[in-house]
């Protein structure tokens, strides 16, 4: 089965065929005669057909729900019912048996009083149409377009036999509903019929004649403004011209002419009203034109006017462009542009003559082939950083290998260009050389280790003096004391001697420390020469 369309006319339709079905039961199992014939002194719609109709409205329901396994199955079991029972009954008139499908739910007592020779069967035409109902579902359920057509064409078929029973009963002719002598096709039956095939039709609106009526376009639009009319009328003429013949109100050539009237009158006023619909629609087409045109009009305007500004947009970034490829190109420090992997995309003559390497060599290179080992982590945390904006832009020092194998110590700028979506694009990097600078950094750093190692000798010498003047003063103090006591103290005289050239040793080991030891000889002189005993001398 197609993949169903949804129609909300297919919904109503089925279930007023299932409705009218089960009346008919109903009216058979409790013989209600009206629910039997619906319009008094007309044919009954038989027991079978009620059935049958029950039936094809459920099988229309099933294409209103979403196409699965289990309803495609319901669906043809429907249909093949449909099929069994109006074949059967199409089957015994044209080879004369009689079948106990007949009477096998409920006997026809009023068929048997009328003494038709089959009660309870179903009229030819009727099993005919539920015969090719069924035929067209089961074509529609198979894959072929062909197949869909011809059931398309099967439906618009059995529209135009239940059209035909319809006019009969209007019309009073019994030869357009009853096909024999025994049997004919029920009013209601004829309009059940002719609905459903109609509706059913609408769920492949592009097969047969349907798409005369269901498109957009206005051809379309006027076959359904037109279409439901002209059958009014006709009917209606035709209604009016047998009831003038069953009374006699004219003769027949009057009625005739009357009737040719008629039907030139109302096809002048039918052909008036539809070109006043096609020239008003023609109107509203060109009303809509002309606003077209003026919002074209306008829009070209806008159109020269953006397209006025993009070109001096167009010309300031040309200009840009150009300015920051003279900036690239002869910039004093090296610059490049990066690719979020670390491929070189585009680099200047001053970083080539950085590493030594040419344009077309480097740009086939990532920044991670010249890098020194030791520095491999430091660049690559500095991009994940920059390309997840954490800050606009990072700082690093490392270490390049150059094509002649020396080493390169290289400080670089790192930014990050960003799409409008916020995302990273790639790198701009700006490449300065610091290997003079980091060798002016190691001889500072190794002269500061001199000096620190300088002032912490100092330290230990002037500690160590320290000690050794102190302990002579110290005793000295202690001997100025005693002498104090006892001025003749010829011991304590002794002691303060021994005491002074200690303190003269020490002098001299000093000065020797830091000056060298030609430097004790002067300390020795100049000390002697401002002694006061020597000035006495003593």
């Amino acid at each position: 089965m197609a993949p169903p369309r949804k129609v909300t006319a297919v919904t109503v339709v089925s279930l007023s065929s299932l409705v009218t079905g089960m009346l008919v039961i109903i009216g058979w199992e409790f013989n209600i005669s009206c629910l039997q014939t619906v319009f008094p002194g007309f044919v009954a719609m038989k027991f079978n057909a009620a059935i049958c109709f029950m039936l094809l409205g459920a099988a229309l329901l099933l294409t209103q729900f979403p196409l699965k396994k289990y309803n495609t199955l319901a669906f043809l079991l429907l249909s093949s019912a449909i099929i069994l029972i109006g074949a059967i009954s199409l089957a015994a008139y044209l080879f004369h048996f009689n079948t106990a499908l007949d009477q096998l739910f409920i006997t026809d007592t009023a068929s048997i009083a009328i003494k038709y020779p089959f009660p309870g069967r179903m009229a030819p035409n009727t099993a005919a149409c539920f015969v090719v109902f069924g035929l067209s579902f089961f074509g529609f359920c198979s894959k072929s377009k062909s197949l869909h057509t011809v059931s398309q064409y099967l439906l618009h078929a059995i529209t135009a036999m239940s059209a035909m029973s319809i006019v009969g009963y209007l019309y009073g002719l019994s030869l357009f509903y009853n096909l024999s002598l025994v049997g004919a096709m029920a009013v209601h039956s004829a309009i059940l019929f002719f609905f459903l095939s109609v509706i059913a039709s609408l769920l492949h609106p592009t097969l047969g004649i349907t798409p005369w009526f269901t498109g957009r376009l206005v051809g379309n639009a006027m076959a359904r403004k037109v279409v439901l009319l002209l059958i009014f009328i006709v009917i209606a003429f035709g209604a009016i011209r047998i009831e003038a013949i069953r009374y006699r109100l004219f003769s027949e050539q009057t009625g005739i002419s009357l009737l040719v009237i008629c039907f030139i009158g109302f096809g002048l006023a039918l052909i008036g009203h539809t070109a006043n619909w096609l020239n008003k629609f023609d109107t509203q087409r060109q009303d809509a034109e002309e606003e077209i045109k003026v919002m074209n009009e306008e829009l070209e305007k806008r159109v020269e006017e953006r397209s006025a500004s993009l070109r001096k947009l167009l010309e300031k970034l040309r200009e840009s462009e150009s300015k920051f490829r003279t900036a690239f190109e002869h910039s004093a420090m090296g610059m490049a542009l990066v690719s979020l992997q670390g491929q070189w995309l585009k680099v200047n003559k001053r970083l080539c003559d950085m590493v030594g390497y040419r344009e077309h060599e480097l740009l086939s290179m990532s920044f991670n082939s010249l890098t020194h080992p030791d520095d491999q982590g430091v660049h690559l945390e500095a991009m994940d950083n920059s390309a997840m904006r954490k800050n606009e832009a990072y700082r690093v020092e490392k270490r390049y290998i150059c094509k002649d194998g020396t080493v390169v110590w290289v400080s670089i700028n790192l930014a990050t260009v960003i799409n409008k979506k916020g995302g990273p694009v790639y790198f701009v990097s700006q490449f300065e050389d610091i290997t003079e600078r980091k060798k002016a950094e190691r001889h500072l750093k190794k002269a500061y280790q001199q000096i620190q190692e300088h002032v912490n000798s100092i330290t230990d010498i002037a500690w160590k003096q320290s000690h050794l003047v102190r302990s002579p003063l110290a005793n000295l103090k202690g001997l100025v004391e005693i002498l104090k006591g006892d001025p003749a103290d010829k011991d304590a005289l002794k002691y303060i001697q021994f005491e002074l050239e200690r303190l003269d040793t020490a002098i001299i080991e000093m000065a020797e420390d830091a000056c060298g030891k030609g430097a004790a000889e002067i300390v020795v002189k100049k000390r002697l020469l401002s002694s006061p005993f020597a000035a006495a001398g003593i």
